[in-house]
């Protein structure tokens, strides 16, 4: 057996220095080992931070998909197993989602502000204006969740076509005669508006209502200044559009806009106490309770409001957009 001496004149055999050079082999292993796995899918389809993947999605201009979720949901655990292991489907969700997973039990605030109310459910929001572009419920296989899927970025594409071509289409389609820069007439119909086809007329998308009649309600909740806001910075929110006069404001809103709208959709709480009927409120007769801001239809129900506010208060609606009746955009 071969001996070397150390610096403090004690004995290192061979055997133990084999062990050694075996030991340091099988650490490099496992590091290249890690780094291949790594590797081998360096951005996760999924994410678990809403507010985040939000986030990236407005910045790489995609559209956002929520999968809700519970441990103790059968078709939940069914779908991961048996769904989201599928690699056509992980490719098609990373290439054109940034998508999120959320467990239901931990996230309710996100839950009732979707309306969600059975598991497993997905939803896709329009990351640029914060839409909902498709709400499901219920188990999907993989090849009904990529139809879902593929319906929903085709709605994306369709409403943010010209956003999203390369710039070289942008100045060709504005310069080619049937742009506003060429020389062939230019083209002003909005989208709203009355088109004609073989004959018939039809409607253009149905313009979005605007809350609080364009004012920021993030101005409003904190400086109590009926500020108005510009279209450039909106973001839906239940299907009703806000404008706001900065990002920073919208960012703001969109982190927690049960903080800053209307209470009830912007109905007027007494009426729909006493009747039943979801009327919206005025923005003249507004008033702040508890920091919360509720609209009236009269002064005379505001006063009625302010006489017994925790009457009111106590209503839990779950109203929609098109339960409400008006006569004006508020």
């Amino acid at each position: 057996m071969s001996r070397l001496v150390d610096r403090d004149g004690g004995l290192i055999t061979t055997q133990w220095m084999g062990r050694g050079l075996w030991f340091l082999a099988w650490v490099a292993l496992v590091a290249m080992a890690s780094q291949t796995v790594v590797g081998a899918e360096p951005s996760p389809v999924w994410r678990s931070n809403f507010k985040a993947a939000l986030l990236e999605a407005e910045q790489r201009r995609l559209p956002l998909l929520v999968h809700f979720y519970a441990d103790w949901c059968m078709p939940c655990q069914r779908m991961e197993r048996d769904v989201f292991t599928s690699p056509k489907l992980k490719e098609f969700l990373g290439t054109h989602f940034v998508a999120v997973k959320l467990d239901s039990d931990h996230h309710q605030d996100i839950v009732r502000r979707y309306g969600v109310e059975t598991l497993p459910s997905d939803l896709v929001i329009d990351s640029l204006t914060g839409k909902v572009l498709v709400l499901h419920s219920d188990f999907l296989d993989t090849t009904r969740y990529l139809t879902l899927a593929t319906q929903a970025e085709a709605r994306f594409i369709q409403v943010h076509a010209a956003d999203l071509k390369p710039e070289t289409e942008k100045d060709s389609a504005a310069t080619d005669g049937t742009g506003s820069s060429g020389t062939g007439a230019a083209s002003s119909t909005p989208a709203a508006s009355l088109t004609t086809k073989a004959g018939k007329v039809e409607l253009g998308d149905p313009q979005p209502v605007v809350g609080l009649d364009g004012f920021s309600p993030v101005a409003l909740a904190k400086h109590r200044k009926w500020t108005r806001g510009s279209a450039r910075f909106a973001w839906d929110y239940k299907d009703v559009m806000y404008h706001f006069t900065s990002r920073a404001e919208l960012l703001e809103f969109r982190n927690d806009p049960e903080a800053f709208a209307p209470k009830l959709l912007g109905c007027d709480p007494v009426i729909l106490w006493e009747t039943d009927r979801a009327v919206a409120g005025d923005i003249q007769y507004g008033a702040f309770f508890d920091g919360e801001l509720y609209l009236f239809k009269t002064d005379e129900r505001r006063k009625q409001f302010k006489a017994q506010p925790d009457k009111f208060i106590r209503l839990q609606h779950a109203l929609k957009i098109d339960q409400i009746e008006r006569t004006a955009m508020r």
